[in-house]
């Protein structure tokens, strides 16, 4: 009762409809279909981004998401483009959204979104190589 009454609140600050909520996670399971997610073990935290949970797809070693510790959450902007493109959604509705999403998905708090043009190609291929995929 009390997660449902967090997403109810969460839902109703982000000022989207439950249309929008609903065909973003559309484009979400589709867009994400090739991508895990990632995370350091404690006895191997990531050299570049202790306390990470990355969302990646370890064929093309392109990253989407970046969840930091302490909750700041970095998406590569190519992300928002593609929500703009199909679902004509504003940068603000899809911060709004993503943070919806990475809290539902992962079950931790989010505390501020922002987008990045970077690869971090050294971080990736170090998540790969020593982080672990969550189920």
């Amino acid at each position: 009762m009390k997660d449902l009454i967090k997403q109810i609140l969460r839902e109703e600050t982000s000022e989207l409809t439950d249309g929008q909520i609903k065909a973003g996670y559309a484009l979400m399971n589709m867009i994400t279909k090739d991508y895990y997610w990632y995370t350091d073990t404690p006895e191997q935290p990531f050299e570049y981004s202790e306390g990470s949970i990355w969302l990646i797809n370890p064929d093309t070693k392109e990253w989407m998401l970046e969840l930091e510790g302490w909750g700041e959450l970095s998406y590569y902007y190519e992300t928002h483009v593609i929500f703009s493109k199909y679902l004509n959604m504003e940068k603000s509705d899809f911060e709004s959204f993503i943070k919806i999403w990475v809290e539902d998905v992962l079950k931790r708090g989010v505390v501020s979104t922002g987008g990045t043009w970077s690869s971090f190609r050294t971080s990736v291929e170090y998540a790969l190589e020593n982080g672990k995929q969550m189920k």
